[in-house]
């Protein structure tokens, strides 16, 4: 009878185990609730919580720029390997709609650090969550998307192959790149509506070599976290041949 009680008790339990990590997914369409995101000044920066929650972040170097507007920092970044998605639609003009695609890709990115690879390694996965937006120019919209995750810095030089055929190991060249801060909720509209305007500043001051036809939005918090302590940031990188 014991045998019997404990086995209904551990069934019990896969059960919301299961259910649970199902329903994580479904807190991406809490992303498009109206965020209330403040572009954070330079000094404040130090007063945020550890964005990299005690895991492997990109590492960078402050560029010094003294002319650029409060909010935004200038950085070099060197080169790095990630784990990437094939691309894949947006839904309503968004790269984090909760889409059959994006549901897909971003359990084979999450698996790969779970030992579906190549070595069967098990991996701490990093942070941030990267989402890139390809960004039509006459039209403005969103023309397709990918998610990646950078692979850690000891494994980068031999990464392990990906054993699902709908992400692969690729690597990102050095870059310089124009950086906006983003405390507190983010959606892929408000993302836009950033990039769109360091896009104009951009063209103000007749700033050239950007890829401006590229969204990238870096996720270091979210599910599960007050939306005071939520960061991410929004990325706008100088096309690498004009990066010197």
């Amino acid at each position: 009878m014991d045998n019997m009680m404990l086995s209904i008790s551990m069934l019990l339990l896969l059960i919301v185990c299961t259910l649970a990590g199902s329903g994580r997914y479904k807190v991406i369409a809490a992303l498009n609730a109206d965020p209330n995101i403040d572009l954070i000044e330079i000094e404040e920066f130090q007063t945020l919580p550890n964005i990299c929650n005690g895991k492997e972040c990109p590492k960078y170097a402050d560029v010094d720029e003294k002319k650029l507007p409060t909010g935004v920092k200038l950085r070099d970044y060197p080169g790095m390997n990630w784990i990437s998605s094939s691309r894949y639609q947006p839904v309503g003009n968004s790269c984090l709609e909760g889409s059959d695609e994006f549901i897909k890709y971003y359990q084979e990115l999450y698996n790969y650090f779970k030992g579906v690879n190549t070595m069967g390694l098990l991996m701490e996965r990093t942070v941030p969550i990267r989402a890139i937006g390809q960004v039509d120019p006459e039209t403005g919209n969103i023309n397709y998307c990918y998610l990646m995750f950078f692979i850690p810095e000891m494994y980068s030089v031999n990464a392990p192959a990906p054993l699902s055929v709908g992400i692969f190991v690729g690597h990102n060249w050095e870059k310089r790149c124009y950086v906006v801060s983003i405390n507190g909720n983010y959606t892929w509209k408000r993302a836009m509506k950033i990039h769109k305007a360091l896009k104009n500043y951009i063209e103000r001051k007749h700033i050239e070599g950007v890829l401006d036809s590229e969204l990238i939005l870096d996720i270091y918090s979210g599910y599960g976290v007050p939306n005071p302590k939520k960061y991410s940031e929004l990325l706008l990188c100088m096309k690498v041949d004009e990066f010197y």
